[in-house]
């Protein structure tokens, strides 16, 4: 082994919930442990991308809207008339902020130690870690190493994603104005959830799904009230219905359906599944294989 390599009993690369309990676990069993993950990515999705700025935008929106007050002040009642994306952002990025500390502070204080870059497998048990805004890099060896880098919004070939007028569920937390329309794509739990938001705050969505109903998984009776309550904020549904195209113009975006219909909106967002973040890690020098979700199958610890 080189001199400058560092040596743990264990490596995880991830630091999202699964890496970050794998590694505090080990530590408080006395193991030496070492967690690589992106610059400014620490806490993985969940902290990032997904459950908490997405539940933390949810609370924006219905105290900025009034929503919950309603029943006590009426129907019209807001606490912002104007309410702009810096104003759901700002509580947003604050509470990320906050939920990176916390993580940090768990780190440091069962004594593992924090890589900040890409990783990629270089032999079985060895992980190049690259920082690629910095330039710095090194490797760290593991005798135990756990795959823990979570998924990511897949994105279907064809669909030229911008960022700003076609997004998907992490671009969207990004926004820097607030569309007066927009297509969803995708009528699982990201694409309703993010319609229902934009909704209440008065965007005019469609939500495209080429299954028959949405939410497959739950109970009938309590898709059929959301459906209610969501077409009450003037929401479309367009089901058994799929996405050919989207184009982009100067006016906005056109969203063309397999039917022949075409929907013009200021915005798209996908919300299509996810994928696994399993594109850089080079699996196959480790001995593991990822299936067409991008996701390893197999053991997912490499002894």
């Amino acid at each position: 082994m080189h001199p400058s390599m560092r040596e743990y009993d264990l490596v995880v690369i991830g630091s999202g919930p699964g890496g970050q309990k794998a590694a505090i676990a080990a530590a408080k069993l006395g193991r030496s442990v070492a967690v690589i993950e992106h610059d400014r990515m620490l806490g993985g999705v969940s902290t990032n991308t997904g459950t908490i700025p997405s539940k933390t935008l949810r609370e924006a929106v219905l105290h900025l809207t009034g929503n919950t007050q309603r029943e006590l002040y009426g129907a019209s009642y807001r606490v912002k008339e104007a309410i702009t994306a810096a104003d759901l952002m700002a509580r947003t990025h604050h509470v990320v902020d906050r939920e990176r500390d916390v993580v940090r502070s768990q780190l440091i204080r069962n004594h593992i130690e924090l890589f900040t870059g890409h990783g990629r497998f270089i032999d079985e048990h060895t992980v190049f870690v690259e920082d690629r805004n910095r330039g710095d890099h090194c490797s760290v060896h593991g005798k135990i190493i756990v795959i823990a880098t979570g998924t990511k919004p897949a994105r279907p070939t064809g669909v030229a994603f911008d960022e700003e007028r076609v997004l998907d569920s992490d671009g969207i937390l990004n926004l820097k104005t607030l569309h007066a329309s927009m297509v969803v794509v995708g009528a699982g739990v990201v694409g309703i959830e993010y319609a229902s938001m934009f909704a209440a705050l008065g965007t005019k969505v469609t939500v495209v799904e080429k299954r028959r109903s949405m939410l497959d998984f739950v109970d009938p009776e309590i898709v059929e009230a959301l459906q209610f309550h969501l077409r009450d904020l003037a929401v479309t549904f367009r089901f058994d219905e799929e996405v050919t195209a989207v184009n982009l113009g100067a006016a906005g975006t056109l969203t063309t359906l397999a039917s022949g219909k075409q929907i013009p909106a200021d915005a798209v967002m996908y919300s299509a599944g996810r994928q696994g973040q399993t594109d850089e890690l080079a699996l196959g020098i480790a001995g593991l294989e990822a299936d067409s979700r991008a996701l390893d199958w197999g053991s997912r610890v490499v002894k």
